[in-house]
């Protein structure tokens, strides 16, 4: 799942009301550990341009208007069965990766002011038994983006010892599916919950 909310987390925003937290310790710049090689550059299949980097503190906004601006269905994937934003709280927590531990790789167009983020790859938890999860902009989905996505995250996690990898998916979630087999991701129905699969992967 991308992440696991409360009920509290639920409650419906407008950009209006929002009052994000960035703060002067916002992370304009990358730790030296993260590695040089950001951003990666990378085309969809049909040839559309865009860069794929690890998420900045500095991204809560953009992070919040990708989520608005994902159809119902698909913020009903991404937030395993909440379909709203999340709460100014933890929007924050989502932007304020521990590199060492945990990483949120973003693709974006755009620069500067306009920059956009049309997809996130994260994973997160214990390194010999990691969580991932991805979710990419509607009119951004089957087109390599977010197998790009996941190839650029579990290469990263890999290199930070993370032993294997693991998702759980809607059973009617075709394209996550079809992502995790494409990836040559193990998969199981859940033995507690008929409606969701279990991915993963050894690294």
């Amino acid at each position: 799942m991308e992440y696991a909310a409360t009920a509290a987390d639920s409650v419906s925003m407008t950009l209006a009301a929002q009052k994000i937290d960035i703060g002067a310790t916002a992370q304009q710049t990358l730790p030296a550990d993260v590695g040089p090689e950001w951003p990666r550059y990378c085309k969809t299949r049909d040839g559309s341009e865009y860069r794929v980097r690890p998420i900045r503190a500095d991204d809560a906004e953009r992070d919040l208007l990708f989520i608005k601006g994902l159809s119902e269905r698909s913020r009903y994937n991404r937030m395993m069965g909440l379909s709203r934003e999340p709460s100014t709280e933890l929007l924050n927590r989502l932007v304020r990766v521990d590199y060492s531990r945990e990483m949120a790789l973003v693709a974006v167009i755009g620069d500067g002011p306009d920059e956009t983020i049309v997809g996130v790859a994260r994973y997160g938890g214990n390194p010999a038994y990691c969580e991932f999860a991805i979710a990419v902009a509607d009119e951004w989905q089957s087109r390599g983006v977010g197998t790009r996505l996941a190839q650029l995250l579990f290469e990263y996690a890999k290199t930070h010892g993370v032993r294997r990898i693991y998702g759980v998916i809607f059973t009617n979630n075709a394209h996550m599916l079809k992502l995790a087999r494409d990836l040559q991701m193990t998969l199981r129905r859940s033995r507690e919950d008929d409606s969701i699969v279990e991915a993963w992967r050894t690294l």
